[in-house]
């Protein structure tokens, strides 16, 4: 096998920066070396030198500041890209933003509309605070400090502000047992606002969606439908807010609930008028 050289290619401007180097080291030493003999012999070399450096230094800084100069421009073209990149981006994300913020300004004053509805063929019979919850994978449950003595009777709904939490199923003189919508228990009889598909659904089990037992006619429900009770079984009173379709299989579908069921502070307790 051939042996290998390495060649190294010593950049221009390099070269000449030594040299001047070089030259300005030689010409202090003579400097030094004729000091002590004769003071014109000393001022003939120093203006000599001058004449002979400054033209040297001139040629090796012109190079190296359009150089330098070359360099400072590269990094700014590179900064602007990837500012650039940046402001793309954040461009790219509002506009997601601001289409999503639509949609959801689009619904939520369907939704008022709905619950403002609903409001008005309901009784209050009380408002509990949570006092605190059973979640495990075989029930969903929470109690309420509210029972008999504020006339709250079994199977009346409990409600917040985003829609239906589910019913009451046990009480006390004082406390009230409520069984949650997502509990696999507990069957809710509900339809589609835009087509009124009917279909009965109960909990996932796993406190995110409800699923589809049975579905009345042929034809299945969109993603995005909104779902609401449709007191058709008598338990729940009608139109009360449930979720929105999420997602759909071949023979079901899957509902993600208005309510918040990690972050319920307070139920009301109503029935139909």
């Amino acid at each position: 096998m051939a042996p290998r050289f390495r060649v190294t290619v010593f950049p221009i401007t390099k070269i000449l920066k030594n040299i001047t180097v070089v030259s300005v080291i030689l010409l202090s030493f003579f400097l030094v070396l004729f000091s002590k003999t004769d003071y014109f012999l000393i001022n003939g070399i120093k203006n000599i030198s001058i004449v002979i450096v400054n033209p040297i230094a001139k040629m090796v800084s012109a190079p190296i500041g359009a150089i330098s100069n070359i360099t400072n421009q590269y990094d700014q073209f590179k900064n602007l890209k990837f500012e650039n990149k940046i402001l793309q981006e954040e461009i790219i994300r509002l506009k997601k933003w601001q289409t999503l913020a639509v949609q959801n300004s689009r619904e939520n004053k369907v939704l008022k509309k709905l619950l403002n509805a609903t409001n008005n063929n309901l009784t209050l019979i009380k408002t509990a605070s949570l006092v605190n919850r059973n979640d495990t994978l075989f029930s969903k449950l929470i109690n309420i400090n509210a029972g008999l003595e504020d006339n709250i009777k079994e199977n009346m709904s409990a409600i917040n502000q985003r829609g239906l939490v589910g019913k009451v199923i046990d009480t006390t003189p004082t406390n009230s047992r409520v069984l949650l919508l997502t509990d696999p228990n507990l069957s809710v009889s509900v339809k589609t606002i835009s087509d009124g598909i009917f279909s009965i659904v109960m909990g996932a089990g796993d406190n995110k969606y409800l699923v589809s037992s049975f579905i009345k006619e042929n034809k299945m429900p969109k993603v995005g439908d909104i779902v609401v009770t449709s007191g058709t079984a008598q338990i729940f009173p009608v139109d009360l807010l449930v979720g929105k379709i999420a997602k759909i299989e071949k023979d079901r579908f899957y509902i993600l609930p208005f309510v918040d069921f990690n972050s319920i502070d307070y139920v009301q307790i109503v029935t139909s008028k």
